[in-house]
């Protein structure tokens, strides 16, 4: 009986060896995929998801066209409550012509849509951009819209003597060095949208799983990934694998893996009711902060130089194949996500 006993455990024990290599063969193996494409016209507006998108150096086309300022020049965002309801203004971008209208769930707003001609602005403004520390404190030259697309704002959103602007033929920024972070620029005088920082951001469906896992386990509701604003959201990985990348190639486009994003209050806003919280920031906290204060949610991309003026096509499905890994961060996810590997 004790032979038998012991047959049977050593038999057990080399199926248990066998599946969990299996498991881990599978992980490795899986083939990371293009899950959502999300493009932004207007910056803190509502999202648009596309099938397929034509990419050039400074984003996706159609990407972070425009932003909402304030009476003095100043961009917007839902970072002040006053100015949440841009969440809820829907885009719709017909090739030149960019229609406005409001979602749904705004009750008390009976308003018709608007929309504008983006090859046709009224003039140009002296406006200030949200990124980090630049010449001339982040003010550029942009195009202004007129008169009726900025009473339509301001009756939807509240916010008094607001405009819309957006980038012209003046327009010239480009990517620049976190001071926070850290991270080098991998591209010289890489050219940027009306995006804070990078011309794409790269999130993963593992990642957010993995998230809402311990919000469940700490009793918070869940989050969506409206929350974080990518432009590409990819499938297949295991959670924050994509922290271990350094160069990849999505369809035909490669892209540097710059620097991980640092995730701000706006993440904290539910996009539906506008009410704010803590979560997920206080969660991310306790397993996604760096030593400079940062707490990480996806990853931003700029694309490699070379990248032709016409841009190249990124579609749903397509396959993202890592050509080569960030050795230092690969360390650094494999110490505190052992348990995925």
């Amino acid at each position: 009986m004790t032979r038998r006993f012991v047959a049977v455990a050593a038999i057990a024990g080399v199926s248990i060896t066998l599946c969990a290599f299996w498991r881990r063969r599978r992980r490795a193996s899986s083939q990371a995929t293009v899950s959502d494409l999300l493009i932004y016209p207007v910056k803190s507006c509502a999202e648009i998801h596309v099938a397929k998108a034509t990419a050039v150096a400074k984003g996706f086309m159609g990407d972070r066209l425009l932003q909402v300022v304030d009476e003095e020049m100043k961009f917007c965002t839902p970072r002040d409550a006053d100015k949440a309801r841009l969440f809820q203004v829907l885009c719709t971008l017909n090739g030149s012509r960019l229609t406005l209208s409001i979602a749904c769930v705004v009750k008390d707003i009976g308003l018709s849509p608007v929309t504008i001609d983006l090859q046709k602005p009224v003039g140009m403004v002296k406006a200030k951009v949200l990124g980090v520390p630049r010449p001339d404190d982040n003010y550029e030259i942009l195009s202004d819209y007129g008169d009726e697309v900025a009473a339509w704002l301001e009756l939807v959103t509240g916010i008094e003597r607001c405009r819309l602007v957006g980038i012209g033929p003046e327009y010239k920024r480009t990517v620049m060095l976190n001071p926070k972070q850290g991270d080098e620029v991998p591209v010289d005088s890489a050219p940027l949208s009306l995006a804070d920082e990078a011309p794409y951001l790269l999130t993963s469906i593992a990642s957010l799983d993995d998230l809402n896992s311990r919000l469940r386990k700490r009793g918070q509701d869940e989050v969506d990934m409206r929350r974080f604003r990518p432009n590409i959201v990819v499938g297949g990985t295991r959670p924050w694998e994509e922290d271990t990348w350094k160069r990849i190639r999505i369809g035909n486009m490669e892209f540097m893996v710059w620097q991980r994003c640092s995730r701000c209050v706006m993440t904290t806003i539910d996009r539906d009711t506008l009410e704010r919280g803590r979560e997920p920031l206080a969660t991310m906290a306790l397993f996604r902060e760096r030593d400079h204060g940062c707490r990480n949610f996806g990853m931003h991309l700029v694309p490699c130089a070379g990248t032709p003026a016409a841009g190249i096509e990124v579609s749903v499905d397509d396959s993202v194949e890592v050509l080569e890994y960030d050795l230092a961060r690969k360390a650094e996810w494999e110490k505190l996500h052992a348990y995925w590997r």
